[in-house]
């Protein structure tokens, strides 16, 4: 990994055996806690922290300071709360379910986020009442306000039915209050770009949000002048606005210029399965994805950190020196969480950019990775205007991804809405025409 050290840490919960059985003594270096629940047979949670020293409260009682062991009944409660509290910190909260076996000791490590590392976004939209997304994951009604957000750039897109789907990119400060405002637009005929680029397989952005890597077609956009970025690592960024008409599919090639003397190094991250949200240094940079690495280009010479974290699956990090001119190719295969419940559906679609549809609710465009879901079968619809619908029943199993690639086919010429000049007009000008034209007989 060209210096990069990987080690994995644990957000969530490992298991592990540990020595003794009923009735042991507490592990060293720990606080035992102030009293033991009832039952003949006990196994233990040792719950630690990173920083320590943090405040533990286990079921809603308090139990101590980071590092804490406690013991239950094997045949207690199936489930148990645990919530980690320090100073500075976002609080941190974990559900268990089920009980150690006898004499095993479940290992449950929080990796605490500073509160000064996160902000907000507040989304509005007029009309309001439309479905907001943010980082294509989360989910919620407008006007919303998403609360704690890491540092750093993040997508959102407001969708409504009828409406245009809003598309930006913004940039959370620490401790500030980012403000999104969408103003929609009813549906019209919309257009796409063809992007291709020398060399290939460089990242495609337009107006801030990622459409897939080159050669790809990003559909969906409104026309109007549209900001393209395609970026690749080791050479200068492409820039430039493209002129999107309605139902024209445009089209732009252009050669990159090789970076001669960077001053940074790149970081090219690939994750198995994609969909992980990305940290360097403790700022979000973004998620890995599907057929093209994330490339954080901001690594300044120097020390750096590098957190993966995905539900359902442990937290990787990795620390390394980043050298100005150099790039670190990155693949991590992350290690499913033994207790996951949920699974997860990774969708690319050809173009990208078109509107995902789970059991009927609007979950963002693509690319997109749908976290959380319970398992089960899923109805999957994909729309695009100027393509036919696309749907799939998919079943999802707990810790697990379903990897999905959705091949958008054009609607014939017949079928597509027309733009410009409404029907009705039409109608009636070919009605004036003939009452004219039968005038002059």
């Amino acid at each position: 990994m060209n210096g990069f050290k990987a080690c994995v840490l644990v957000l969530g919960i490992v298991m592990c055996l540990a020595a003794g059985a009923s009735g042991a003594e507490p592990l060293p270096g720990t606080t035992a806690a102030p009293s033991t629940l009832p039952g003949a047979d006990q196994g233990f949670f040792l719950i630690d922290s990173l920083p320590r020293d943090a405040d533990v409260y286990f079921d809603k009682n308090f139990l101590g300071e980071t590092p804490v062991t406690v013991a239950v009944s094997i045949t207690g409660k199936p489930a148990h709360e645990i919530d980690i509290i320090r100073g500075g910190y976002e609080p941190w909260s974990s559900v268990y379910e089920g009980n150690p076996r006898p004499g095993q000791t479940v290992t449950v490590m929080a990796t605490l986020i500073h509160a000064t590392a996160s902000g907000a976004i507040q989304v509005t939209s007029s009309p309001s009442g439309a479905i907001s997304t943010m980082d294509r994951a989360q989910t919620m009604e407008t006007p919303c306000t998403y609360a704690p957000v890491p540092i750093g750039d993040h997508e959102v897109s407001v969708y409504l039915p009828g409406y245009q789907t809003y598309y930006t990119s913004v940039n959370v400060q620490k401790g500030e209050t980012a403000h999104v405002s969408a103003e929609l637009s009813l549906v019209r005929a919309g257009g796409a770009i063809s992007v291709s680029s020398t060399p290939a397989q460089a990242a495609v952005y337009v107006d801030g949000i990622y459409r897939g890597v080159t050669p790809t077609t990003a559909g969906n956009l409104a026309p109007g002048q549209h900001s393209v970025k395609i970026s690749r690592s080791g050479y200068h960024d492409w820039t430039g606005q493209v002129e999107i008409l309605a139902g024209i599919e445009s089209a732009i090639s252009p050669t990159l210029v090789r970076d001669p003397e960077p001053a940074s190094g790149t970081v090219s991250i690939t994750s198995s399965p994609p969909g992980a949200d990305v940290y360097a240094d403790g700022v979000y940079v973004g998620q890995t994805r599907t057929g093209s690495p994330l490339v954080y280009r901001e690594g300044q010479p120097g020390l750096h950190e590098l957190h993966l974290a995905m539900t359902g699956y442990q937290d990787y990090t990795a620390t390394g020196v980043v050298r100005a001119g150099e790039n670190y190719d990155i693949v991590i295969s992350l290690a499913p969480d033994p207790q996951a419940s949920t699974g997860k559906i990774s969708l690319v679609s050809m173009p990208s950019g078109a509107d995902v549809f789970l059991n009927n609710a609007h979950r963002g465009p693509t690319p997109i990775t749908l976290h959380s879901l319970e398992p089960g079968s899923y109805t999957l619809l994909v729309r695009l205007s100027g393509y036919r619908d696309w749907q799939s029943d998919v079943r999802v199993s707990a810790g697990e991804t379903v990897e999905i690639k959705a091949t958008l086919i054009q609607k014939p010429p017949s079928d597509r809405p027309q733009s410009g000049i409404p029907a009705y007009l039409t109608l009636g000008s070919l009605t004036i025409a003939a009452l004219l034209w039968f005038s002059r007989k």
